[in-house]
């Protein structure tokens, strides 16, 4: 993961300064972000096939409650702030509770299996 995040970030600091003043530079900072995206995923992926059978299980339910209730809320939300007039939402949020849900999921799966 170091490796993931050092690349990452030096992919961000040579786009912005190779291409200082171009109006492409920010289709070109989304490389290394989508290069990272990847990378992640597959070691995630890579860590969670190395896992016994209960913990892959573990969070796999843990991941599956994470995206069924983040999906869930931010569609709900939405309704929220059209109908009552509730603060703006955020894209950052949705990363920030998909975590927190996953925190709960791997909490109830761990309680369920113990």
């Amino acid at each position: 993961m170091i490796v993931g995040v050092l690349a990452y970030a030096l992919g961000i600091i040579a786009v912005g300064s190779c291409f200082p003043e171009q109006s492409h530079k920010h289709w070109l900072v989304l490389f290394p972000v989508v290069m990272a995206i990847i990378y992640f995923a597959a070691t995630a992926i890579r860590s969670i096939s190395d896992m016994d059978e209960m913990w892959r299980r573990n969070n796999t339910e843990a991941m599956a409650f994470s995206a069924i209730a983040t999906g869930f809320t931010c569609f709900g939300y939405r309704f929220f702030c059209e109908i009552i007039g509730a603060p703006e939402f955020h894209a950052d949020w949705a990363f920030y509770m998909m975590w927190a849900y996953y925190g709960i999921g791997t909490f109830f799966s761990w309680w369920r299996y113990r």
